[in-house]
């Protein structure tokens, strides 16, 4: 049996170099893969933990915003309801400056009350005639109807007085809301700025989770390609292995051949040469012996260890 052409042997030990060049880098370029994958694993948790963060502080402003916003609700229902108190004393006081302009100057009611005691102790001690008694009687009416306007007049201003002083405080206290509303709306709209912007950092943050999910999701894919393309280069280089096994084996099978055809013309030489000094009549050796029988013999399945 003849060898395989060196040409083949030599293009099998191309191709299994090749291979395993490929092979080589098949594996640093996965090993490259795998890192970066992992290198945006970790910026994936760092991002999500800061948008972990970002939510916290959103629903902190939230509720900051929230607590601002009742006190604002409940700063105006109280202007409201000062304005419409504010609007009702104004009201009381401009009837107490009219109830004053009417009233007639020199009616005070001391005066009022004198002049009627001075007119009832002149009926009950002087004697007048019918018809002036009847006169004094109606001007002490007339006398006592004034007064009963007057008391009603000094009631209303009275009433204006007090009222004037409330008027005044409640218009501080109007002012003084009107500014805790305008820096209650300020800080509303600071807190409204702060959760744009904090949601604007939530959203470019997780929109950069999303591509680099992306990103991951196509490494993958390449990692498990290159996978593929190892498992099947590494059974393309078995392949490659398994033949070299053969053809060395089939090399040596042939190499042992040619040394037993070569062992085989030796022993036949020997035999000729015993059997030619068998015809001479000489004394063979045990060897000789052996070389001219035992071949045979043991091709028979006999055993001619003990021929002399």
């Amino acid at each position: 049996m003849s060898s395989l052409p060196r040409a083949e042997e030599d293009e099998i030990s191309l191709k299994r170099s090749q291979l395993r060049e490929e092979i080589a880098k098949l594996k640093e370029e996965r090993i490259k893969l795998i890192n970066k994958f992992d290198s945006l694993r970790s910026r994936r948790a760092e991002l999500i933990e800061k948008v972990k963060q970002l939510r916290t502080q959103i629903d902190t402003v939230r509720g900051e915003f929230k607590v601002k916003l009742d006190q604002l609700n409940k700063l105006k229902e109280r202007k409201d309801s000062l304005f419409k108190e504010i609007q009702e004393m104004r009201k009381q006081l401009d009837e107490a400056r009219k109830s004053t302009a009417q009233q007639q100057p020199g009616l005070r009611p001391d005066v009022l009350r004198r002049r009627i005691k001075e007119l009832e102790w002149r009926v009950e001690t002087s004697s007048l005639p019918l018809e002036e008694e009847k006169k004094i009687i109606q001007k002490i009416a007339e006398l006592e109807k004034k007064l009963a306007e007057v008391k009603k007049t000094v009631k209303v201003k009275e009433r204006g007085n007090v009222s004037r002083a409330e008027y005044l405080a409640k218009k501080v206290e109007l002012s003084s809301i009107k500014e805790e509303v305008s820096k209650v709306v300020a800080e509303l709209d600071e807190k409204k700025k702060i959760l744009t912007s904090l949601k604007e950092e939530r959203d470019k943050l997780s929109k950069e989770i999303d591509n680099i999910n992306k990103e991951m999701d196509e490494l993958s894919k390449s990692i498990d390609q290159i996978k593929q393309q190892l498992n099947e280069k590494y059974n393309e280089l078995s392949s490659y292995d398994d033949k070299t096994r053969r053809i060395a084996e089939q090399s040596r099978q042939e190499s042992m051949q040619r040394i037993g055809e070569n062992e085989k013309e030796i022993l036949e030489k020997k035999r000729k040469d015993v059997e030619e000094k068998l015809k001479q009549k000489k004394r063979l050796t045990f060897e000789e012996l052996y070389i001219l029988y035992g071949d045979v013999d043991r091709n028979n399945g006999k055993n001619n260890s003990n021929l002399h």
